[in-house]
């Protein structure tokens, strides 16, 4: 029998780990395939579901799902029906926010058709640029117009759709930057997130730099100029979006909701604890094809902590921190420290309201040195 519980708003991420080949920038888990991987996922991810399942209270429904990666969009239909089927037995929201993560390569009408009668509403699209010479450079596998056309189709059969685009690239210029926006905006594009490149340790670029980088940081602050300017409010450091449609599952992670986590490296949070699973698909199978728990890292945060990693968060976002929720979920102690942390920084990266505070523009620009003053809150 299942216990009853106060409902909790509950988020379900899904980690497809591969991929057709690796992007030279990319450090998250993923590959391409061997025979029989990719069934052997299915088999073990359709089984932690069905785990998942059971632990949840009853009465209590997930409110987004998101499937990403790695490529989702580079599983085979036939692997897809079968994903589908496996989450076809999670309770959701009539409501639900359902986001796959696709790649304009991997994408085709068969896999839009299915994920649209399952309910998937929302397609993510890694667009990462719109001009060929950029695309061959970061070694991606579709070219401009595929993305276009990718996206056009998307919208055609009634997804919300967001597109990904990276800035900082190798010789990229301001006027480039700008039209690879200006291109999604034309198109129809109601969610855009930007991210600048970053050279991880365990990418392909990250032995070997790329040179020629330009300065991000005129292509950010011509994004938070531009968008809005278009109808996409920037609502969080890297994200734009018409109002409304904001990405509720990233909402939830900023707002530390409860987050499920399946498949390889996929990593989640539940009351207070912060876990991730193995870090390799044969170790991840294993333990699950012998009943044992995927998870190999648990992190449960002190008062301090909590409050800390709760403010960087909510800073994040344009709606900030407000402050009796804030003090009410985390205590007095630590909304006082923060904000005394917070009015010891230079006045024009904030907006100081009634009963919340939240980053300016310009704060949002800087946000990394505000986040270092927020990391011990004991000190």
């Amino acid at each position: 029998m299942k216990r009853m519980a106060d409902k909790r708003r509950l988020s379900l991420y899904v980690h497809v780990p591969f991929c057709r080949s690796k992007c030279p920038y990319c450090a998250f888990y993923s590959f391409a395939p061997r025979s029989g991987q990719m069934e052997r996922w299915l088999a073990c991810v359709a089984a932690e579901l069905e785990t998942i399942r059971r632990g949840v209270s009853e009465g209590e429904r997930f409110s987004t799902v998101y499937v990403g990666g790695g490529t989702p969009s580079y599983l085979p239909s036939s692997l897809w029906r079968g994903l589908l089927g496996a989450l076809g037995t999670m309770p959701r929201e009539p409501a639900c926010e359902f986001t796959v993560e696709a790649n304009p390569e991997s994408v085709d009408e068969e896999k839009l058709t299915l994920w649209k009668d399952f309910g998937v509403t929302r397609v993510s699209v890694g667009v990462q640029s719109l001009d060929d010479r950029e695309l061959k450079m970061l070694a991606r596998l579709h070219d401009s117009a595929q993305a276009l056309r990718i996206l056009e189709l998307c919208m055609k059969k009634g997804f919300r759709v967001s597109a990904d685009l990276i800035f900082g690239l190798p010789r990229q210029t301001l006027r480039r930057w700008h039209e690879n926006m200006s291109k999604l905006v034309a198109e129809g594009v109601t969610h855009l997130s930007v991210y600048q490149l970053m050279i991880e340790d365990g990418s392909f670029w990250g032995r070997r730099r790329p040179s020629a980088l330009p300065d991000g940081y005129p292509m950010y602050r011509w994004a938070q100029y531009y968008l809005p300017r278009q109808g996409l409010k920037q609502y969080e450091i890297a994200s734009f979006a018409v109002p409304g449609f904001e990405s509720r599952h990233n909402q939830a992670y900023w707002k530390r909701s409860d987050v499920y986590a399946a498949g390889p490296a996929a990593w989640g949070f539940l009351g207070g604890v912060r876990f991730a699973n193995c870090r390799s698909l044969e170790l991840w199978a294993e333990r699950i094809e012998d009943g044992q728990s995927p998870v190999e890292f648990r992190e449960e945060l002190s008062g301090a902590e909590e409050a800390s990693e709760a403010a960087v968060l909510a800073l994040r976002t344009s709606e900030g921190i407000h402050f009796e929720e804030f003090a009410a979920r985390y205590g007095e102690r630590w909304l006082d420290a923060i904000t005394e942390r917070l009015r010891s920084l230079p006045e024009p990266d904030f907006l100081w309201g009634e009963g919340r505070v939240a980053l300016s523009p310009r704060g949002m620009r800087v946000g990394n040195s505000i986040w270092a003053e927020l990391m011990d809150l004991e000190r």
